[in-house]
């Protein structure tokens, strides 16, 4: 807006009017919905889908590229209030009476664009063997969750990696084919795992519906061990391994609407953060209309007797002892 003056409202001419309020100060003081840009939707159509109206000229003038009309504020004004210049020019001089300055239009953050996923591809027999002695698990439950259509493989940043994803293509997990973190790069820490997309979906939804049991667990590890219980077991006609990608997740009235009159066992991580999640999870599943069961790792220590934190250490460095103190781990949804 131009610098303020000290002519009182009622005194404007309409070149004063014009030259004191833009036309895109004139859609927020309208109350109109949506956002003034080069690109943007009408105001006057708040249920279109795409863009199609322009404010352009320092915000002076716009299109409607839909109908063909352009408008100067005054123009702009008697659209929206369905009235004449008269009562335009009247609402324009009430409200530059009542504000010396509009307000400038809250910044808006720079839209961070989503990172553009890697090329993934299905593994091959190799990796398929290497990804199993990488976790500890057996070849024919890395086999399983690769029939499943949840792993894929390739490169990523220079470095080989295994990904989980699955069919709704909402989210994949990457992580390094040599078990090492992904390094750190500018301003981002070095981490075991980079997500691209929705980290709030769960992996294996849209799969687990076909399957009256499903195994509950949290991270892309404890995902890939579950299919060793499912392979283990011999249940692979009738339980869905599902993950959430951390603590975090909440499974909402409509994700777990879709698992409404299933039998569902959540294998919980042992932390803190991972006892909460489960809990939430459980109760929203129980007020959906599942049957819901849990299971412990209380009990299970590696080798130096420290305490296994989740399931995928399970496989990896729980003691023989150990494990067959807990035999009912190997249970999956009966």
């Amino acid at each position: 807006m131009s610098e303020a003056t000290h002519t009182s409202g009622p005194n404007l001419t309409i070149a004063d009017l014009k030259a004191r309020l833009r036309l895109d100060e004139a859609w927020r003081l309208l109350g109109l919905p949506g956002e003034p840009g080069k690109c943007c939707k009408s105001p006057f159509r708040p249920e279109e889908r795409h863009a199609s109206f322009s404010v352009y000229a320092e915000g002076t003038r716009a299109k409607d590229h839909a109908t063909g009309e352009t408008f100067d504020v005054v123009d702009f004004i008697k659209h929206a209030l369905d009235c004449d210049t008269a009562g335009a020019v009247r609402w324009m001089r009430e409200r530059l009476g009542e504000v010396w300055q509009i307000p400038p239009p809250p910044k808006r953050e720079p839209e961070r664009k989503p990172k553009p996923w890697p090329a993934m591809r299905r593994g091959t027999a190799e990796e398929l063997t290497a990804l199993a002695r990488l976790r500890a698990l057996p070849v024919p439950a890395v086999r399983l969750a690769d029939e499943r259509g949840f792993l894929h493989f390739g490169e990523q940043w220079g470095r080989p990696f295994w990904s989980m994803t699955d069919q709704a293509r909402r989210c994949a997990e990457l992580r390094c084919m040599n078990g090492e973190p992904w390094p750190g790069f500018r301003e981002v820490p070095a981490r075991k795992a980079h997500c691209f997309g929705d980290k709030a979906w769960p992996l294996g939804l849209m799969e687990a519906e076909a399957f009256p049991n499903v195994l509950l667990v949290e991270g892309v590890g404890d995902f890939l061990a579950a299919h060793a219980i499912i392979d283990g077991e011999g249940r692979g006609a009738d339980v869905a391994a599902l993950c959430c990608l951390g603590a975090a997740v909440k499974l909402t009235p409509e994700v777990a609407q879709r698992l409404a009159g299933k039998r569902v066992r959540i294998i919980p991580q042992m932390d803190e953060p991972g006892q909460r999640a489960a809990k939430l999870w459980a109760r929203s599943l129980r007020d959906a209309g599942a049957r819901v069961d849990g299971f412990s790792l209380v009990g299970i220590h590696d080798e130096a007797g420290q305490p296994i934190k989740d399931l995928g250490d399970v496989f990896a460095k729980a003691s023989e002892a150990s494990l067959r103190l807990n035999p009912q781990l190997m249970e999956v949804c009966p």
